[in-house]
């Protein structure tokens, strides 16, 4: 988490105390051309209103109603969209995309317990 804290704090300026509740909510995997592509997303809470000037970009907040307009890849909608269906889960969830049998793309999503048998 060191190192996210570190990221977010050279591409925002938020120090660590500025973010709240800060935890790995979803890990998201495809292939893409035959590359095994994951991506770990973090949630957290700030009330810090404002950026530092950035290389990445303009930063700024978007409302959380317009989350679905964003131009972003089909994964990251889907979770956006998984996560306002199911808000309060407090596992991490696991999103794979894949194809159905008759190769139509869909996310299996699936929690990540701890099963404790090893």
């Amino acid at each position: 988490m060191k190192a996210s804290y570190r990221e977010i704090k050279e591409e925002t300026g938020f120090s660590e105390d500025e973010i709240i509740n800060f935890r790995l909510k979803y890990v998201l995997i495809e292939m893409r051309e035959g590359e095994l592509r994951q991506q770990f997303v973090y949630f957290g809470e700030t009330k810090h209103p404002n950026f530092i000037v950035s290389d990445e970009g303009e930063l700024f907040w978007i409302p959380q109603n317009e989350l679905k307009q964003l131009r972003t890849s089909t994964l990251i909608k889907e979770m956006l969209e998984h996560y306002s269906l199911h808000p309060n889960e407090n596992n991490v969830i696991m999103g794979t995309l894949t194809l159905s049998d008759d190769q139509t793309p869909f996310i299996q999503w699936g929690s990540l317990i701890d099963p404790k048998v090893f």
